[in-house]
């Protein structure tokens, strides 16, 4: 007797959920060793997949009772209290485990916010943090029930397709109407494959810290500077003589063309973390020929801070680091202006960051033709100074304590 299907939602949800937990599994054998942009993607990649289980989950558990579904195969009591009992707590596991995952993470000490698959934000749980430990406990033991419940799972599908002879793998395997062991093969090869995409995802790229080999672009010819607080000592280089220019150029108000470019590169565990501020502008009244007049003043949007993704996006924005809501703009202001032979230049002031104000200096090169100017830099900037990092991210030996900074930009003067 042909044995009675499940409906294509059923079966369709079933392996999904099968394959995503196969997959889940493996990810989270995968969410250790020292903090990475790599396993820092592996972990928002493993609360996606857990949301997308949990939702599977509660459709697959409606299909379930409201839906019509095959009778229950027939044999011993045992037997099929066993099944039944092995099915419910696969939906144990599949609810109460991602439930479990979500309230780590809303009761984290440092509350990194969720963005499914890097678009749709996910809210935390209004729950203290005494709920972190047991939600630890629980969701280490779902894991490993899952574990235990995939290979009894398994057995009993086979024992009843080959052992006793029922057809139970064509009732639930796409296509399968007749013979199911190539199918059958197929599918445990997919879930296997599922396992180890798992493993695999992220690679870490382990290897030790390495210095940049080459400048930034468009900033080749500017000199390494340290934006950090300046010691006392540290005296300027003594201006190169330069001819003076046919003609003195007046002080003006140069205006900055969009194309600018203000980046930063962090380094984490040695590997280059790149972004930029999208929102950021600058007042300069400068003449080369009138730098004690000359002034800079440079404010930077810091919630525009851009790395390419989301959910890290959000955790620079939070009190850990740049606090927005609190300090929503670093303003760098230069009234020492000098000049250091060639294209070279330096610019003495202040930066104000996070509700800190120290002592900078920066150095540019400026090229000026006609009414036009183009201007490009590089930098470093101490985060540690300016209380960048909080807690566990204030040490240096994960988030390294220096940034590098890179600007270019072109600006025009009205004509003269």
């Amino acid at each position: 007797m042909p044995a009675q299907r499940y409906s294509y939602t059923a079966i369709t949800l079933h392996w999904l959920i099968a394959l995503l937990l196969a997959f889940q599994i493996a990810l989270g054998w995968a969410l250790e060793g020292n903090s990475s942009p790599e396993l820092f993607a592996r972990y928002q990649l493993h609360k996606s997949v857990g949301i997308s289980i949990l939702l599977l989950s509660l459709a697959r558990l409606a299909a379930r009772l409201f839906a019509t579904r095959p009778p229950a195969s027939e044999g011993p009591t045992w037997t099929r209290a066993s099944a039944s009992i092995v099915h419910w707590l696969f939906y144990l596991v599949m609810i109460l485990g991602p439930i479990t995952g979500w309230l780590l993470v809303s009761t984290a000490r440092i509350q990194v916010p969720t963005l499914v698959y890097g678009i749709i934000p996910w809210p935390h749980l209004p729950v203290g943090r005494s709920w972190h430990e047991p939600a630890e406990a629980i969701h280490g033991a779902m894991a490993w029930l899952a574990i235990g419940l995939f290979v009894l799972h398994i057995a009993g599908a086979l024992r009843h397709q080959w052992l006793l002879g029922k057809p139970e793998l064509q009732r639930v395997i796409p296509f399968a109407h007749d013979k199911a062991v190539g199918v059958a093969v197929g599918a445990l090869l997919l879930v296997v494959a599922a396992f180890a995409a798992g493993q695999m995802v992220y690679p870490d790229k382990a290897r030790p810290p390495v210095a940049r080999k080459t400048a930034p672009p468009l900033a080749a010819a500017a000199p390494t500077t340290a934006l950090i607080p300046a010691a006392e000592s540290d005296k300027a280089a003594p201006a190169e003589e330069v001819a003076p220019e046919d003609a003195a150029q007046p002080l003006a108000d140069w205006t900055i063309a969009s194309g600018g470019r203000l980046g930063f590169t962090a380094r984490w565990n040695g590997e280059a973390v790149d972004g930029r501020f999208d929102r950021w502008r600058a007042a300069i009244r400068f003449s080369p020929d009138d730098l004690a007049k000359s002034q800079i003043r440079v404010t930077v949007d810091l919630a525009s801070a851009n790395t390419g993704e989301g959910q890290r996006d959000d955790t620079l924005k939070g009190s850990d680091f740049f606090d927005t809501s609190a300090h929503p703009s670093a303003v760098f202001m230069a009234r020492d202006i000098r000049h250091l032979g060639g294209d070279r230049h330096e610019a003495r002031g202040s930066l104000d960051l996070r509700g800190v104000s120290k002592p900078a200096t920066l150095h540019f090169t400026l090229r000026i033709d006609g009414d036009r100017a183009r201007v490009a830099g590089t930098a470093l900037i101490d985060r540690t100074a300016f209380g960048v990092g909080q807690g566990e991210w204030a040490a240096t030996d994960v988030i390294a304590g220096t940034v590098d900074i890179a600007f270019s930009f072109t600006a025009t003067r009205p004509a003269s």
